[in-house]
């Protein structure tokens, strides 16, 4: 084990409060959480780079690989929004959207249990409200995936529609519903777990 000590003036505390607003978090032992599992995904870039396992040249690519490990150390477990992205990278709205499809289409493999998780915490969280289900969706690559996995395994069926008037909430019909549930495998175990991890 590694225990890693910063001295006190590493971060002032004008960037002590940043950080904890950047990372949502209410007290000290939150941030240090926070920064350890930052650090666990920078380390686990440089052991790549130190023991020579080929990393990329080009700074979109570079971007591609620390976002990957920012998924699978600090995001625990899901795939981050368009805004997450864009307050860590110093990126715009578009260029993080454009950022997290590259990642999920590159690392499809290794990212799959986020992407699933991400995918049935969504489809979890949809109410519903008549003949329709009702969800937030926070990031469009959500969107995006979730209305691939309907044109790929439905074609015929409606796909996920922003409810007018809204900002980020979208209607999904029964039908289409049903088919995501099955899907992503939903069912009352999976249900239960998801409402738990959040």
């Amino acid at each position: 084990m590694i225990n890693l000590q910063l001295t006190d003036d590493f971060l002032n505390e004008q960037e002590i409060q940043k950080l904890k607003s950047l990372f949502k978090c209410e007290n000290n032992e939150e941030l240090n959480l926070a920064l350890k599992n930052v650090a666990l995904a920078a380390l686990t870039e440089y052991k790549e780079m130190l023991l020579g396992k080929g990393l990329p040249t080009r700074a979109d690519e570079i971007k591609q690989h620390r976002l990957f490990h920012l998924v699978k150390h600090y995001f625990q477990g899901v795939i981050p929004t368009e805004a997450e992205v864009s307050s860590m990278f110093q990126l715009t709205e578009t260029e993080s959207r454009a950022l997290i499809r590259n990642v999920r289409t590159r690392f499809r493999y290794q990212l799959e249990y986020e992407i699933l998780n991400t995918l049935q915490q969504t489809i979890v969280s949809a109410e519903s409200n008549n003949d329709v289900y009702h969800v937030v969706i926070q990031s469009d690559n959500v969107l995006e995936e979730l209305n691939r996995l309907v044109s790929t395994n439905a074609p015929q069926l409606d796909p996920i529609t922003k409810v007018r008037g809204s900002a980020r909430k979208y209607q999904i019909s029964e039908d289409t519903y049903d088919l995501l549930r099955n899907s992503l495998g939903i069912n009352q175990e999976v249900a239960a777990t998801v409402y738990e991890d959040e």
